[in-house]
């Protein structure tokens, strides 16, 4: 199963309502590493959230990992109300034959306006 790639994070600043918060997503899981498809029964079944703490270094392992999602596939993000910022993230997709290696580690953090970003 390939790595995720390509995650997008949207930013909510403070100046919508209170409601509003950071809402990260990321592209489905559609091939392998070697960029075949993935086989009938190999599909992705859930992707898994974990907060990785503040830093950027480093894996994300205990004692910062922590699984604040399980998002059933085909859903492809999270939102994020309730989680202290900035944080950082991975996501790995699941399926029978088990769980991915982590995404690329991203920091979230509130935005003073609404913004997009995409990470490559």
């Amino acid at each position: 199963m390939r790595v995720l790639g390509a995650l997008v994070l949207l930013l909510f600043g403070s100046a919508l309502p209170a409601v509003a918060a950071p809402i990260l997503a990321w592209d489905a899981v559609t091939t392998d590493a070697s960029g075949t498809p993935l086989g009938a029964g190999l599909e992705v079944s859930s992707y898994n959230v974990y907060r990785c703490g503040t830093g950027m270094g480093g894996a994300c392992a205990a004692p910062d990992r922590l699984l604040v999602g399980i998002i059933a596939a085909p859903a492809v993000q999270i939102d994020l109300a309730g989680q202290s910022f900035p944080q950082v993230y991975v996501v790995t997709a699941v399926n029978r034959a088990g769980e991915s290696l982590d995404s690329a580690k991203f920091k979230v953090t509130p935005a003073a306006e609404p913004r997009n970003l995409r990470l490559p």
